[in-house]
């Protein structure tokens, strides 16, 4: 009897040592990250028969159980990848939204200076400091254009970094998993399908540091190991052995990585199957934001520069002395093009393109392929809006069709250079991206400020006396066009500087004579009813196209006998005709489909980042706040509590102690039956 107590006891005493163990090894591991709370499970020894019936012969531990939940455990990781990707994304994207909303680095303010000094130039177009002051201000803007994708390309280059890091912590973490996958099922089998709990916390942590990069989804095996797959199903992890994820340079942009899985001898981009994670919110942030912001400035550039130079090609400098004055060149760069297509890697062809109208230019871009003889020209923003033909020559016929665009037509703002640098072959692929790189390329033409072309090339007015008084005695007047003053270029003849032409009035309409008082040919006008106005120029009235561009508008009701002269402008000194032009370019629609203008172009760049940086932010927020919830739901269920703890520990405390209590009264039973014996 008193062996058999002696027995109870031991076993109580050595099943709460075990509890105490358990208990400590909990409150130790308190601040382990991912440790999950265990616990020592026992149950009674079988009973002993006994002539009276069964008598209990104590307790044995069974198992350490982890305390963990499969189901709380995937919705921490959900919550990681999800928290992760937005995290990532909004990071990213406060940069940009910073950047281009920001007062002092923003383009918004120095596209207004530039147009508040090409203003106070035209107030004053003769004034020297007023013209360098406005050299100046196209110098800063252009500059901050190049800022700005500078900017841009420091981004994507952050980009490239965070690829490369966080896809080497997924493959040095899967790598880990599959060796502890291996540990657990050795142990598993050693202690006789005992769970080695510790190695299982550390491996779900190293699944969480996974889900933290990219979405996982996790299938625990019955040998105990944990298989995990990414992307669309792509497995990283099956049992002993892992893929590798790496980053490789993309097939067309030197300046661009892909997401690249490794399995075995074969490998995949999964570049577009990315879902969650840091790595999906990196990804999205270089797609949704970088990208089309770069190309979206891009765009205002080129607008901003094919609308100023092609103003400033119709005016008139003050350079030299000569009659005419010349006519204004670039002020911009032009960035009209030739710009080069990217090759994939193994294409053989060269492509080339001009941008034709920066007005129903978009911001996309587009691959070219040739296969079976046939172009394909697709859309790569929607993936859906191709165009086909069998040579280039037809398909520059669909997408920049002749103007004025007739309905059904699909301009889209380019063409492809025809015969090509170097002929594509079947296979060959292209990637077109006509904005990508423009803001970088933008600059000042202009460096004399005499070469500013604010004056128009061609002036018009009523003949005067000598002394400047009236001649004229109707109400007739003569004008240059209203829309733009500066579309008339100088009169040309050869041997003649000083070309002009006389209108006088002599019913049925005017006769028109030139410099040297030679007929050239008569215009009719009735100011019965045409006064309202009638426009003349060299394409319906043959005889001026000798002139050059010539256009004028005659309205009102001359006598007979009133005189009109059209000259080339001898005095452009102080004359803004053309820079008023210019200036009115602030305001006119140039952007979009003939929407928008330069600066609201610019505006919609910055809403747009805003509007996704902000939607960013909320979803971080509650995403942020839905992780909080997973994890104290995790806590409350597999944590370890101090104060349960030390509940327990106090409780297992006096367990041992009775129990020793036990052995002591079985070793008195039995001292005292040896001494009666």
């Amino acid at each position: 009897m008193a062996s058999s107590i002696l027995g109870i006891g031991t076993s109580g005493l050595l099943a709460s040592q075990r509890q105490l163990s358990t208990a400590g090894h909990n409150i130790s591991n308190v601040n382990t990250q991912g440790y999950t709370r265990q616990r020592a499970e026992q149950a009674a020894r079988l009973p002993q028969f006994s002539g009276s019936g069964y008598i209990g012969t104590g307790v044995s531990v069974e198992t350490t159980v982890r305390l963990g939940n499969e189901f709380l455990e995937e919705q921490i990781r959900n919550s990681n990848s999800q928290y992760g990707k937005y995290d990532a994304f909004h990071a990213l994207s406060t940069q940009i939204d910073n950047i281009l909303a920001n007062p002092d680095s923003g383009l918004t303010p120095t596209m207004e200076s530039f147009f508040s000094a090409l203003q106070e130039a035209n107030d004053n177009p003769s004034s020297t400091p007023a013209r360098q002051v406005l050299l100046t201000e196209a110098n800063t803007m252009t500059e901050r254009f190049q800022l700005l994708d500078d900017r841009f390309i420091q981004l994507n280059s952050q980009v490239n970094q965070q690829l490369v890091d966080l896809t080497q912590e997924v493959s040095d973490a899967a790598r880990s998993i599959a060796q502890l996958n291996t540990d657990i099922v050795k142990r598993i089998g050693a202690g006789q399908g005992n769970m080695p709990n510790d190695l299982m916390d550390q491996r779900e942590v190293l699944i969480q540091k996974i889900a933290d990069n990219i979405d996982v989804s996790v299938i625990y095996q019955d040998d105990g190991s944990a298989n995990l797959f990414i992307g669309s199903g792509q497995s990283l992890v099956i049992g002993s052995k892992s893929a590798t994820l790496s980053t490789k340079t993309n097939d067309y942009n030197a300046e661009d990585l892909d997401v690249i899985l490794t399995q075995g001898s074969g490998s995949i981009n999964i570049t577009q199957a990315i879902s969650g994670g840091e790595l999906q919110g990196v990804v999205d942030f270089k797609n949704n934001v970088l990208e089309p912001s770069r190309r979206a400035l891009g765009r205002v550039a080129i607008a901003l520069s094919e609308e100023m130079n092609a103003q400033h090609r119709l005016g008139m400098t003050i350079q030299g002395t000569g009659t005419p004055f010349p006519m204004g060149n670039d002020f911009f760069t032009d960035l009209g093009g030739p710009i080069n297509a990217l090759s994939r890697l193994g294409s053989t062809g060269e492509i080339q393109l001009n941008i034709t109208d920066s007005q129903v230019l978009s911001t996309n871009d587009y691959r070219l392929d040739l296969n079976a003889g046939v172009f394909t020209l697709t859309n790569v923003d929607d993936n859906t809006q191709t165009y086909s033909a069998a040579s280039i020559a037809a398909l520059n016929l669909i997408i920049d069709p002749a103007k004025p665009y007739a309905p059904g037509d699909t301009p889209l703002g380019f063409r492809l250079l025809d015969p090509p640098a170097i002929a594509p072959v079947n296979g060959d692929s292209f990637l077109i991206r006509p904005t990508y790189t423009a803001s970088a390329d933008m600059g000042v033409e202009v460096n004399n400020v005499l070469d500013i072309a604010l004056a128009g090339p061609v002036v018009s007015g009523a003949l005067t006396n000598a002394d400047g008084s009236a001649i004229n005695s109707g109400t007739g007047e003569i004008s240059l066009p209203v829309a733009n003053d500066a579309a008339t270029l100088p009169m040309a003849e050869a041997g003649v500087p000083a070309r002009a032409l006389t209108l006088t009035y002599a019913p049925p309409g005017f006769n028109v004579t030139d410099s040297l008082g030679a007929p050239v040919g008569i215009l009719a006008y009735d100011p019965l009813t045409e006064f309202g106005g009638k426009t003349f120029d060299s394409s319906t009235d043959a005889f001026l196209a000798g002139f050059g561009d010539i256009s004028f508008t005659i309205a009102g009701r001359p006598d007979v006998g009133d005189a009109f002269m059209i000259s080339n402008n001898r005095t452009p000194f102080d004359d803004n005709r053309n820079g008023l032009a210019m200036a009115g370019l602030q305001t006119a629609k140039t952007l979009q489909n003939s929407s928008t203008d330069f600066q609201s172009g610019y505006a919609m760049l910055v809403s747009d980042v805003g509007t996704k940086t902000h939607s960013a932010e909320i979803d971080l927020l509650a995403q942020q706040t839905l992780r909080e919830q997973a994890i104290a739901t995790r806590e409350s269920y597999s944590g370890v509590n101090l104060d349960e703890e030390a509940a327990d520990l106090l409780k297992y405390q006096q367990a041992y102690q009775a129990s020793a209590r036990v052995i002591s009264i079985a070793d008195e039973m039995f001292q005292t039956l040896i001494g009666s014996v």
